[in-house]
Parts: C-alpha cells; sequence; structure tokens
C-alpha cells in the first residue's frame, strides 16, 4: 500500500500475564489501521511475579530488572518479527510501551522500564518510547493513551472499555463535547488475585463468579471507594487498588468475592460513563471482554437505547499494543499522543522519545 507504514506496537498491563506484540499497517494520512498480526507471548512465573512486584523496587533494583526484562522482550520481538517477516515484510518502526515501574501524577511522576535505544540499535528499527513523560510534564496525568486511537479507528462507537489489569474508558463525541478518558476502577488485577485464592490464574469464561453470591456488605463498601467520586482527568496505579484488595480478601469464599467484584465493577464502569438517551455502540476490549459474567453484567446496567459489542478476538487482544504503533506513527511526525480533554495537561501533547532514525527525527529526541 502506496506511503503506508508497517508498524509494530508492544503492550506490558498491569496484569502481567504476558507481553503483547501486534503488526499493523497504517494509512498514510493516519486515518486507518489494519492489524495483521496480533502475538500474546506468555510470561514465565519468574517475570509475572518480578513484574507484579516491580513498584516495590529501588532505583538500583528497578535498573537491574530492567537490563535483564529487556533482552528478554527483544528476544520475543525478534521472533515475531522473523516469523512475520516472509508475509509482510519488515516493519518500519515499533511503538514500544515498556512496563509501567511507578506512576504517581503531581507526585514523583511517572517511569516505565524497557531499554528501547538498545532495542532500536538491536533490530535496526527506530523505537519510540517514554510516552507519558511529556503530558505528565505538561501538568496532565500522563493516561490512558489509547483514546485520540480510540476516536480514530472506533469513532463509530459512543463509548470505548478496555477491561486491562485497570479498566478504563474513552467517551467520543458526539456522546461527548470533545474526547474524555479516564482509569475507571481495578479490573483484572482485582480478578486474578480472588481466582488466585482458588488455584487459579483467572477465572477463565467467568465461571467461578456465576457460582458464587453476592455478598451486599462488601459492595456497600466498594461503592465507597473516594477514587469513584473524583472528577476526571484521573488515572490509576496498581498500588491503588490496595483497599479493594483489603475488602474483597475480607470475603471468605473467593467465588463469592469475584461475583461481588465483577457486579461493583459492571455497575460502577457504567455508571461513570455518563451515558445519555440518544442511545449508541459501546466497544469492549482487553482481556476482561472474555470473562462472560462481566460482559453480561456491563451489558445489563446500560441504558436502553445501548449496545454492548466485543470485537474479534485480534482486536479484544490486541487494541492496546495497535494503538502503540499507531502512537508511535503520530510521534516521529510531531502530531499529539495526549488530549488535553483527557489527562488535564495545560495543551496537547506530542510524547515519545524516538531511539533509532526515522525520517528527519534525531535519536533520542522527543520531536515537540
Amino acid at each position: 500500500m502506496a506511503d503506508s507504514t508497517l508498524a509494530v506496537g508492544t503492550m506490558s498491563g498491569t496484569s502481567c500475564d504476558g507481553f503483547d506484540v501486534a503488526l499493523c499497517r497504517i494509512g498514510a494520512d493516519g486515518d486507518s489501521v489494519e492489524l495483521l498480526e496480533i502475538r500474546q507471548v506468555d510470561y514465565p512465573v519468574r517475570w509475572k511475579n518480578t513484574l507484579r512486584h516491580l513498584g516495590e523496587s529501588t532505583a538500583v533494583q528497578a535498573f537491574e530488572i530492567e537490563a535483564e526484562w529487556s533482552l528478554w522482550v527483544l528476544e520475543a520481538l525478534k521472533s515475531c518479527l522473523l516469523d512475520w517477516k516472509s508475509v509482510h515484510g519488515s516493519p518500519q518502526l515499533i511503538g514500544f510501551s515498556g512496563h509501567t515501574w511507578f506512576h504517581e501524577p503531581g507526585g514523583r511522576g511517572t517511569a516505565a522500564i524497557g531499554d528501547a535505544k538498545m532495542m532500536a540499535q538491536a533490530l535496526g528499527i527506530p523505537v519510540v518510547a517514554d510516552y507519558r513523560s511529556a503530558d505528565v510534564a505538561a501538568g496532565g496525568q500522563g493516561a490512558p493513551l489509547v483514546p485520540l486511537f480510540d476516536a480514530q479507528v472506533f469513532g463509530a462507537f459512543g463509548c470505548c472499555i478496555n477491561l486491562g489489569g485497570i479498566a478504563n474508558a474513552t467517551v467520543l463525541p458526539p456522546e461527548s463535547v470533545h474526547v474524555r478518558a479516564w482509569d475507571v476502577v481495578g479490573c483484572n488485577l482485582l480478578l486474578n488475585r480472588q481466582a488466585g485464592r482458588l488455584g487459579l490464574d483467572y477465572d477463565a469464561d467467568g465461571v467461578s463468579a456465576a457460582r458464587g453470591k453476592l455478598n451486599a456488605a462488601a459492595k456497600s463498601r466498594l461503592d465507597q471507594w473516594a477514587y469513584l467520586q473524583r472528577v476526571p482527568p484521573k488515572s490509576l496505579a496498581a498500588e491503588d487498588l490496595l483497599e479493594l484488595h483489603t475488602i474483597l480478601d475480607g470475603i471468605g469464599d473467593p467465588q463469592d468475592a469475584l461475583c461481588t467484584a465483577v457486579e461493583w465493577m459492571a455497575e460502577a464502569t457504567v455508571a461513570s460513563l455518563g451515558l445519555g438517551p440518544s442511545g449508541g455502540r459501546v466497544l469492549v476490549t482487553g482481556g476482561g471482554a472474555h470473562h462472560r459474567v462481566l460482559v453480561q453484567r456491563m451489558a445489563h446496567f446500560l441504558p436502553a437505547g445501548w449496545t454492548l459489542e466485543v470485537p474479534d478476538r485480534a482486536w479484544v487482544d490486541g487494541k492496546e499494543a495497535a494503538a502503540f504503533a499507531w502512537l508511535a506513527w503520530r510521534t516521529v511526525r510531531g502530531l499529539p499522543t495526549s488530549l488535553a480533554s483527557v489527562t488535564g495537561a495545560d495543551r496537547d501533547v506530542c510524547g515519545g522519545r524516538v531511539f533509532g532514525n526515522f525520517a528527519t527525527n534525531q535519536e533520542g529526541v522527543s520531536p515537540r
């Protein structure tokens, strides 16, 4: 396709279950994104445990973890690129999410691990990384980063919800004058912890939640979580969910805890959207979209006239990784990657640092 860009995007989310790699073809004007390939590379137990506790690491420890994890990521990328090359060719650009070390807007800031410079040199492909820092420096939350992508690719929907470790939502015009987005509630981070009490990595298809009973007292405590009352822009980190974990851990039967968590997050998520009476479509993606009970309960709470849609599996599992490919495309062209209406920054911001040579950009320099 003439003047299109073949780009890779990655995602390592707060659930710490695996590393997602997406291969996309981006139209010349960035107005179309074709998801060609998506691969989920499972983390071995050692990396799951290390990344789940990354936020507790000192700077020295995080540096050591980064060095080793970056080599693991490099091998995962090499494998994907080799397998895809004969069909699609080599990508011109990689949008690298890194993995969040800490995220404290208004505090110590935001940081992610991942040696993008090393990867660019090893692969011979420009890598864009560190998307959040510029937005935080401009007074923003630095997240969520996907709303611009939602508006461009899924603009036919009134709302897009991603059910990852943390659930986030994008409300699109005409439901909102401007694109609005925020982190809503803990999602798979909460569910997977309770599934762990049953000896499971996750509650496949929501089977255990379906067997449980609602604990009304615990749900009432969840409803009082102070974050729900905050007005966007706002964002969450894994460390912000400790109160929720404590409430759910206090429910004796893990199946009841799962049932209660699902009912609460479904109701709280839909209530936060403020959907109007005109009706429309709600897109749901992310690992939680595979949770049959959660999806059913969200659909139950939608206002009349609104329908919930789950796309094909590639987009369910690959949307956020694909978004980072598209954001990298925007970074190298000096275009905004985050919106002031979403993050609260004093302006729309072009985030991301470019490592390697792409067009006129210099290595490691953020085009602003």
